[in-house]
């Protein structure tokens, strides 16, 4: 047998190994194709599950905000229900309330009615004798002040404002307390004024006027009249008068200017207290001829327990007061009208 060659042996083992890196080369290059072809597979998947994951959720989103827009929906009907069933409630139970407030109305007015007919009205208590002095027809700031100069517990009776008083509602702020002089139609008096309420005036034009002077005057109460003797005589127009008075919460007392005045049936039909003047202490303007009239005015009050005298703004007058000043106090507590009103009421 022949000897191969050293030559071809050698060829042999170099083709031998080449077949073999040939071999490794193709099956990492199949490798590498299949894991390109994966990534590239996993890279498209990604964005398509991830889209799909976030409109997944995005719809639960959705669906749970509208169950609770409808839960809330409930609540809130839930809440108006209960809220009108408990106005009704609260409805009926003021309705009932409205009705007891107005059956314990009766029974005190009932209790009111039969106290004043079986229990006579206790006499007042008086310790001194009370006078109460009125100055009427104050219009100016110069009366105030004079009114004022005294010292005493006078009660100014200011017109209502005119053409002729123009300043007499600030007039009045200048007092702690005052009256209003309410002019009235009188039988025998030429120089009237202008705002005179007369017999036969309307209810209307009655109320109007009184209405004028609440306004004018928010804090008054009493009233008296500046002369006024046909008027005061007259029942029909005084009642006119005194319906007036009662819805503007005043109260009307009598400058007593005629014998015949209705003021004292009136005032009883209108459940008030009667009061009138006793004295005019300066119809003749000299100064002893009023300190005369005041000596007058205390002995009644002495004898009554208490005294209305009525003046007007004459320097006589002023004077008369401030001289005889001591003399009053020593016999007399000199009070405003108000205070006598209420002690005698």
């Amino acid at each position: 047998m022949a000897k191969r060659s050293k030559n071809s042996t050698s060829n042999n083992e170099v083709l031998v190994y080449l077949g073999i890196f040939l071999s490794i080369g193709i099956i990492i290059v199949v490798v590498y194709l299949m894991l390109n072809s994966k990534s590239s597979q996993k890279q498209a998947f990604e964005p398509k599950a991830i889209e799909k994951i976030d409109r997944y959720f995005a719809d639960k989103t959705r669906d749970y905000s509208i169950l609770d827009t409808a839960q809330n929906a409930t609540q809130i009907e839930q809440n108006i229900t209960k809220i009108e069933q408990n106005a009704t409630k609260n409805i009926i139970q003021i309705d009932k309330n409205i009705t007891q407030i107005g059956r314990l109305k009766d029974e005190i007015n009932s209790n009111q009615s039969i106290k004043s007919q079986y229990n006579p009205p206790k006499k007042p208590i008086v310790d001194r004798p009370k006078l109460a002095i009125i100055i009427d027809d104050i219009s100016t700031f110069h009366q105030a002040k004079k009114i004022k100069s005294l010292n005493l517990n006078i009660t100014p009776s200011i017109f209502p404002p005119s053409a002729n008083y123009p300043n007499s509602a600030r007039v009045a702020r200048e007092f702690e307390f005052y009256m209003i002089h309410l002019p009235l139609e009188a039988m025998n008096y030429q120089a009237q004024e202008k705002n005179t309420l007369k017999v036969g005036d309307s209810s209307a034009k009655i109320e109007s006027e009184i209405s004028k002077i609440r306004s004018n005057f928010p804090k008054a109460i009493y009233i008296n009249n500046h002369t006024g003797s046909k008027f005061t005589s007259d029942y029909d127009s005084l009642k006119k008068l005194f319906i007036a008075f009662k819805k503007h919460n005043m109260i009307f007392i009598d400058s007593y200017t005629t014998k015949d005045s209705k003021a004292k049936i009136l005032s009883s039909e209108f459940g008030n207290k009667y009061l009138k003047r006793d004295v005019f202490i300066d119809n003749t303007k000299d100064e002893k001829a009023i300190i005369n009239k005041l000596k007058e005015a205390i002995k009644i009050a002495q004898k009554s327990g208490f005294a209305i005298a009525i003046g007007h703004p004459y320097e006589q007058t002023f004077k008369a007061l401030k001289g005889f000043r001591s003399e009053l106090e020593s016999q007399v507590d000199i009070i405003f009208l108000r205070d006598l009103y209420e002690i005698y009421n």
